[in-house]
């Protein structure tokens, strides 16, 4: 039996230029973190290969610390094999870091756009893959059919856009394809949120792992690695697939409908009510959006709201409610709230979509402005 550890997307040296520097620097170090943490398990845990399919750096370049980091860990794990295969990210290029970087000869990597082998008869598997050689690739590597043995464990290491446009930027290769090859599982990257264990096309398992760890609110949810267990004998495979998480920070949106909330008490307690129902934790960086329509009169600060948010990371607010009217009584008030109302009624009840939340926003902030509250 084979034990593989299937990661990819790992982004590393991201450079977070959205967050201040001390910010942006601790979410590198985390990132690196999560990437050891994974070399940990499959130390301990008797993996025997590691499948990385591509950007494992989040440009062509790298930090000298971060090679540093990666070939230090290729070194404590002298009995396990290592397979990258190059993205789009991070391309293998003559100036490149996969080409200028002496790893160590447990590090195999694909130096190539053409299909390529890689062998390893301790373990009767073959390895196939390519390597993106540029942002871009447009080839199918997979035009040219691989003849793999049916005796050997056949796997696909590869960076690829599963069924993308064809010719498209990104590798695109058919699933028709990838399942008449011959290959017993793919071993996908490039699709930051990954398939729950592995899905199956004829006799071949493919799988995105997704990346290791998310970095902002577009990429939420818990992430994973994908533990294989493959075993062949005589042409027959055997194959168990399970995720392990190795998640340090995770990014949740949750949404809210804060309907009926009339004060500001009852709005923190029905957002923190929601928060915890969507079982966040100290390591969860929060992005709430309010919905719904409450009262005119009611001032939400998303600021203070946010930092009233417990018992997560970090919470971010963005208010998308709709303000209530008692409409029969601000149309018939003869002051000047009544005016205003009246002046924006067309806008309200006839205006087009963007009209209408224009309009709103500006009689909630008039009238909240006429109340003496603004």
């Amino acid at each position: 039996m084979v034990r593989i550890l299937h990661v990819a997307d790992l982004h590393l040296d991201s450079p977070f230029s959205l967050k201040n520097a001390e910010t942006a620097q601790a979410m590198r170090q985390m990132m690196r973190g999560t990437f050891t943490s994974a070399m940990l398990y499959a130390r301990s845990s008797e993996i025997d290969i590691v499948l990385i399919s591509g950007d494992v750096f989040d440009t062509g370049y790298a930090a000298r610390d971060t090679l540093a980091l990666l070939c230090s860990e290729f070194e404590k794990s002298p009995d396990i094999q290592f397979v990258i295969s190059p993205g789009n990210h991070d391309p293998y290029r003559a100036d490149s870091p996969w080409a200028k970087t002496a790893f160590p000869s447990n590090v195999h990597i694909f130096k190539s756009s053409s299909l390529s082998k890689i062998s390893f008869d301790g373990l009767n598997m073959d390895v196939y893959g390519w390597a993106f050689t540029d942002e871009n690739m447009s080839v199918d590597p997979l035009a040219v059919k691989p003849r793999p043995d049916p005796e050997r464990i056949n796997i696909l290491c590869a960076h690829c856009e599963l069924d993308g446009p064809v010719g498209g930027k990104y590798c695109s290769i058919s699933k028709a394809e990838l399942g008449a090859a011959g290959f017993d599982y793919a071993a996908l990257g490039h699709i930051h949120k990954g398939t729950d264990g592995a899905n199956r096309i004829g006799n071949t398992y493919y799988a995105y792992s997704g990346c290791l760890e998310g970095r902002s609110f577009d990429e939420c949810g818990t992430k994973y690695a994908i533990i294989a267990e493959l075993d062949k004998k005589h042409g027959d495979l055997k194959a168990e697939f399970r995720t392990r998480p190795f998640t340090q920070r995770r990014f949740e949106i949750v949404d809210v409908d804060v309907t009926g909330c009339t004060d500001t008490p009852s709005l923190l307690n029905t957002v923190n009510s929601a928060v915890r129902a969507a079982r966040t934790g100290n390591e969860t960086s929060v992005r709430v959006v309010l919905r719904g329509s409450v009262p005119a009169e009611l001032i939400i600060s998303e600021e203070f709201t946010a930092n009233n948010i417990v018992s997560v990371r970090y919470a971010e607010v963005e208010n998308k409610t709709e303000p209530t009217y008692d409409i029969e009584q601000y149309a018939k008030e003869p002051g000047i709230r009544g005016a205003f109302y009246r002046a924006m009624e067309p806008l309200l009840l006839q205006g087009s979509e963007k009209d209408r939340q224009i309009a709103a926003k500006a009689l909630k902030a008039g009238i909240q402005a006429l109340n003496g509250r603004s």
